[in-house]
């Protein structure tokens, strides 16, 4: 593979091409049917209307999404590749499996290997995923959840891919890290998801100090209420010289989140408000401000989104 480069849907990049990058997003997504019967906002499948939020993020400097809807939640690699032309934004798409609920069917009784062996030929695709994804369900993993989780360990191995995870409202955190060394993996290679929905600071201590990358992916929700948490975590680990594994995204995965379909806050939102709150936190606290906000925007995102080797 290609070390210190990153695969997006429209070829190899270097690292240090980022400018700006959100490490999880929906940019293309269908849940599934039944879902999207239930609440046609979950279908966010219109790049026309996607564009044009992503040429709000590219105008305030952000060059690069990763995009982990997986096979499980409607994922189109070609669809990523076309909306990625038509913005002139890098994206990175995702291989592996969302959690438990939707990712069933794919996993269970299945045979890990053969998983695995799937995922590499994917990955070698000229249009194929730059990111393994998987997901652990509330307080615990099931067992074709581990499956999964096997799965990408071993295509990890072989292909040098990073990782990125799904935690349920932040738990189950260590517990994936773990599981992952028990297979081979470094933690250096996995971005911990969700982890601005994890109250509990020690644990995020506990992650970065092991190597592992934490996502604070859920700032822009209302409904999650995380943004002050993030900020005031940010500026813990600053203190520390932590921050470099700290990673930032949204989430998004409903047609009122965007702004081309008429919703908020916007994807630009993180670019556009975010980074001026945290500016002055940061500076109020006497924290290099945009030292911080370069390396969560940019450095970070670089060192976790390469292949290994």
């Amino acid at each position: 593979m290609n070390p210190n480069k990153i695969k997006t849907v429209t070829g190899w990049i270097d690292a240090n091409e980022i400018q700006g990058c959100y490490v999880h997003e929906h940019l293309y997504a269908k849940a599934t049917k039944s879902i999207v019967d239930n609440n046609p906002n979950m279908a966010v499948t219109d790049l026309s209307k996607i564009a044009v939020d992503l040429k709000e993020f590219k105008d305030l400097g952000g060059n690069c999404v990763v995009e982990v809807t997986t096979i499980d939640y409607g994922r189109d690699l070609n669809k990523l590749h076309d909306l990625s032309k038509l913005s002139a934004v890098y994206i990175v798409g995702t291989g592996g499996f969302n959690k438990g609920v939707f990712n069933r069917e794919f996993l269970e009784n299945k045979d890990y290997h053969t998983i695995a062996k799937d995922l590499v030929f994917e990955i070698n695709q000229e249009i194929g995923p730059g990111v393994l994804k998987i997901g652990t369900s509330l307080n615990r993993i099931d067992d074709w959840e581990l499956v999964g989780l096997k799965a990408i360990s071993e295509a990890h191995k072989q292909t040098g891919i990073p990782i990125t995870t799904h935690t349920e409202k932040g738990t189950f955190a260590s517990q994936q890290l773990s599981l992952f060394k028990q297979e081979g993996v470094h933690p250096s290679a996995i971005i911990i998801g969700h982890q601005d929905q994890n109250t509990d600071f020690s644990e995020h201590m506990k992650l970065i100090t092991q190597g592992a990358f934490i996502g604070y992916d859920s700032i822009p929700k209302t409904k999650y209420d995380t943004k002050n948490r993030a900020m005031e975590f940010i500026a813990h680990l600053a203190t520390k010289g932590l921050h470099s594994h700290v990673l930032v995204s949204g989430d998004f995965a409903r047609t009122n989140y965007y702004h081309g379909y008429g919703g908020e806050p916007g994807l630009a939102y993180l670019l556009s408000e975010f980074k001026e709150e945290l500016r002055y936190y940061l500076m109020k606290q006497d924290i290099d401000a945009d030292k911080v906000i370069e390396d969560i925007f940019k450095n970070n995102p670089a060192k976790a989104l390469s292949f290994r080797f």
